[in-house]
Order: structure tokens, then C-alpha cells, then sequence
């Protein structure tokens, strides 16, 4: 006779492990450190400027100032808004300004054959549009004249202020909010309302590009801004022969 095949019985039931939650280290508690106090009307001392290098995307040093490097949110300058600065009676110009930190790129091509090639840069005044504050010796810059901090300040002891000359503007500086027919593709200027003054270095090249717009300030905005840098330049310069 054939044996009857024996059942195999079902598989117990077998409920899923479960891996338990890792705990995380015991880290000793760091104690928060204590806020230092600082008058909100004293101005930062005056230091030698320092002035960061080309930046390698264009677009990105004018979009942003995370590439400016002269005083940006030191603790001193960072609790001075404009109503404070107003309120130390030494404030000698301020206006709402376009400004760009450093000079235009220039590829090798374009160093080689200015004459073929070198297109100017552009850019419109409203995507780098700030307000800036000159006190003493700093020029602070805000995104707007409501903000409770500046962005950065920019020791102008080591700096010179030259209007631009719009016809024959510097090789190395950009078109802020360039007219449309200008002539030939690579003249574009700025709408005749735009001003530019360049803040050159030692080396005279260009360490800040200041543009105003005359309809937002005044047809002597210009003057009044070089003249308020160089009478503060002389003044910190009487300050040292007699100190």
C-alpha cells in the first residue's frame, strides 16, 4: 500500500524585529555666551580698506555682497542704523545709490582685441540698488535706508572719488541700466538720469562703482558726494599732522 503523504504544518508566525531608536551622545551643556555692550552712537574706528579680488561670477558679485570683504557685519558697525548715524550730527552725505563691488571681468580675448570684442558689461540700477551713509571716514551701505543694520562699510581713507565721463566711461566698469540705440552694440550707455562715480584704489583701479540717479536725488548729487569724501580725507589728514 502507498503511505499517505504526511501534512506539513504552517509556518509559525514570526512578528518583525523592530530595531530600537538610536540615542544620541550626552553632550555637555555649553553655556551662551554673553552679548559684549556697545554704545549705538559711537562710530567703528577707522581701518586701512581691504578689497576682495575679481569675483569669478560676475552676475554673483553683483546680485549679492557676500564677496565684500571690508568691514561686513563687524559688531561695532552692525547696530548702527541710519536714524543713529543722523543722530551723531556727523553724517556729511547720504543718498540712494547703485553700487558694485570690484571691476568688470574681462576674458583673455577681450583683454587682447578691446577694440572687437569687448563688449561692456550691464546691469540695472534697481538689481543693485542700496542707500548709503557717509560718516567720517566709513561710508556705510544698506540694502534700504529702513534697515536697522548696514550691509558693509567701506573705509574710504585709501580711496579716490572720479566721476565717470560717460562718453569715454572706464574700460573696467559696468553700464548701470543701459538706453536702448545707442549706436554701435558695444557703446551702450546709461540713461542720462544715472551718474557714476568710481572709487579707485592706490593702483587706480577700480575698487567701488557708485551710480546715482538724478531724478532720486538731485542734478548735484555727484559734487556733493566727492566733495563730502574729500573734505573727510582732509580732515582725518589735518587730524594726524596735529596729533
Amino acid at each position: 500500500m502507498r503511505n499517505k503523504p504526511e501534512m506539513i504544518g504552517a509556518a509559525p508566525k514570526v512578528e518583525a524585529a523592530t530595531a530600537a531608536a538610536a540615542v544620541p551622545a550626552a553632550y555637555p551643556d555649553a553655556e551662551p555666551a554673553e552679548a559684549s555692550e556697545h554704545a549705538l552712537a559711537s562710530i567703528a574706528p577707522n581701518v586701512g580698506a581691504a578689497y576682495a579680488s575679481p569675483p569669478t561670477s560676475e552676475r554673483g558679485s553683483l546680485m549679492t555682497d557676500a564677496s565684500v570683504e571690508v568691514r561686513h557685519g563687524d559688531t561695532a558697525s552692525s547696530k548702527l542704523n541710519v536714524e543713529t548715524l543722523r543722530a551723531t550730527h556727523k553724517v556729511t552725505f547720504e543718498a540712494p545709490t547703485a553700487v558694485i563691488n570690484g571691476p568688470a571681468e574681462k576674458n583673455l580675448c577681450q583683454q587682447l582685441f578691446p577694440c572687437i570684442l569687448d563688449e561692456r558689461s550691464f546691469v540695472s540700477f534697481g538689481e543693485i540698488k542700496r542707500y548709503t551713509v557717509l560718516v567720517d571716514m566709513n561710508l556705510f551701505v544698506y540694502a534700504d535706508a529702513t534697515d536697522p543694520t548696514p550691509l558693509y562699510t567701506i573705509p574710504i581713507g585709501s580711496l579716490e572719488a572720479v566721476e565717470e565721463n560717460s562718453d569715454r566711461p572706464h574700460v573696467y566698469s559696468h553700464t548701470v541700466s543701459p538706453e536702448a540705440n545707442t549706436g554701435l552694440p558695444f557703446a551702450n550707455k546709461s540713461k542720462p538720469s544715472l551718474k557714476t562715480v568710481l572709487l579707485l584704489d592706490g593702483k587706480g583701479k577700480i575698487a567701488f562703482q557708485i551710480t546715482f540717479d538724478k531724478l532720486e536725488t538731485d542734478d548735484e548729487v555727484v559734487a556733493k558726494f566727492v566733495t563730502a569724501m574729500q573734505s573727510a580725507k582732509a580732515k582725518e589728514s589735518t587730524k594726524r599732522r596735529e596729533a
